[in-house]
């Protein structure tokens, strides 16, 4: 059995650069495989709902396969699909009631916030003070920042539902979102910086996309009139193709920081990193 990646260290607080180095080692380790496994994710996400579940179900597959690596006691991929084919539904339907959960949130606070704005509307528009305009405004900028704050936090009190379901032989909806709640808690900012960071990272990818696609768009300006339709026949399924298989990309990199996260968290609260290196 192998050991964990010498690039993710516990017990201590989350690291930032060893969360990401780890992941990015666990990926470029396994890139082959987990790259195919991204390409039919996105394929099958073509398919509506059955083809949603499996896209779900690969991403936590992936995270899975990461997750064996970092715990040193990496699966194969039919070992892993054991677990994950019977949890197909069940992916579909947290993800659907975490939909649910941002939905309600939403209408939640645009109503309680749409109500204290009309009032001071009113106000403002009777008596015409300045002041009242004032905390109008001021209040509209509060409550945009307040919204993107309980955006990020309730993403990460949600951040590992999948894993709950991908990894431990929880099957429940409601039980898999009390899971990640529980094993978030006191970690969120640590958890926003991770991705934040992930995020920095995946930003160059983005910019070759944008490169690569300006460059095919010139070649075919230089070889073809932008307005043929050879033009459209050749350049829109040629960007579609890289966008896909760049987007394919970047699925085992977040899944990977998922699953290092996970692991992390659950070594902090449940000592899983003692028994783990008992039994190896």
């Amino acid at each position: 059995m192998s050991n964990p990646s010498p690039d993710y260290q516990s017990p201590g607080p989350l690291s930032v650069g060893n969360v990401i180095s780890a992941a990015a080692r666990i990926y470029r380790d396994r890139f082959a495989v987990y790259y195919k496994l991204a390409l039919i994710a996105y394929l099958w996400g073509f398919v509506p709902i059955y083809g949603w579940a499996k896209f779900m179900a690969i991403s936590g597959l992936l995270s899975r396969l990461a997750y064996g690596e970092v715990s040193g006691q990496p699966e194969s991929v039919r070992e892993a699909r054991r677990h994950i084919n019977p949890r197909l539904w069940t992916f579909f339907l947290t993800a659907l009631l975490v939909g649910l959960i941002f939905l309600g949130w939403y209408l939640l606070f645009l109503i309680i916030w749409g109500l204290v704005l009309f009032v001071l509307a009113t106000l403002a528009s009777q008596d015409g003070a300045w002041f009242v305009w004032g905390i109008f405004v001021l209040l509209v900028i509060v409550g945009i920042v307040l919204f993107i704050i309980s955006i990020l936090w309730l993403s990460s009190r949600l951040y590992l539902t999948d894993l709950a379901i991908a990894i431990e032989n929880q099957s429940s909806v409601t039980k898999v979102i009390n899971r990640s709640w529980q094993l978030t808690k006191q970690f969120i900012l640590r958890i926003m910086l991770i991705v934040f960071v992930a995020f920095l990272i995946a930003i160059p990818i983005s910019l070759a996309l944008q490169i690569i696609d300006t460059l095919i768009r010139l070649i075919l300006m230089v070889i073809f009139s932008q307005d043929s339709i050879i033009f459209g026949l050749v350049y829109f399924p040629l960007s579609f193709i890289i966008s896909f298989a760049i987007s394919a990309i970047l699925l085992p990199f977040w899944q990977s920081i998922k699953a290092v996260v996970y692991y992390d968290l659950r070594s902090r609260r449940e000592g899983i990193d003692i028994q783990l290196r008992d039994s190896i």
